[in-house]
Formats: C-alpha cells, sequence, structure tokens
C-alpha cells in the first residue's frame, strides 16, 4: 500500500473509503487479509500496466464481493 512516513497514502477520498470498506468487510465476514490480497494480485495483473494502485484495488473488492455472492442489489 503506498506509504509516506509510514502512514498510508491516499490521493482522493474515495481511495480510503475503498479501503475502509475492505477493511470493515473483512473484519465483519472473519475474512483475511490473504484472500483479499489473492484478488489484489490478480487485479494488478489483469488491469493495463500503470492503472493506479487503488483502482486495482476497488477491483480487488468487486471480486472479492462477487466471489462472496454480494451483487449490490438492495434486500426488498
Amino acid at each position: 500500500m503506498p506509504r509516506a512516513n509510514g502512514e498510508l497514502v491516499f490521493a482522493a477520498p474515495w481511495e480510503s473509503r475503498a479501503f475502509g470498506l475492505a477493511a470493515a468487510y473483512l473484519d465483519a465476514t472473519g475474512g483475511g487479509w490473504d484472500r483479499f490480497r489473492r484478488h489484489l494480485v490478480a487485479a494488478i495483473a489483469d488491469l493495463p500496466a500503470g492503472t493506479p494502485y487503488y483502482e486495482a484495488w476497488l477491483a480487488a473488492l468487486e471480486r472479492l464481493l462477487a466471489a462472496d455472492g454480494v451483487d449490490g442489489t438492495p434486500p426488498v
């Protein structure tokens, strides 16, 4: 993850929100960061070279949610 002096660095507010969503989801589901990391590595490999890090992060989060059957449709 991008860092400056040991602190996480976000270029835009949405990046910190994407980070927070992933952290909250993993905490709520008991999932580990290793599982997310596998999705992140795959997303980085699949995206065009030069894709910003947090765009790959967001793609990894979407993949994780899809793998868990979360489709974004609000419950009725």
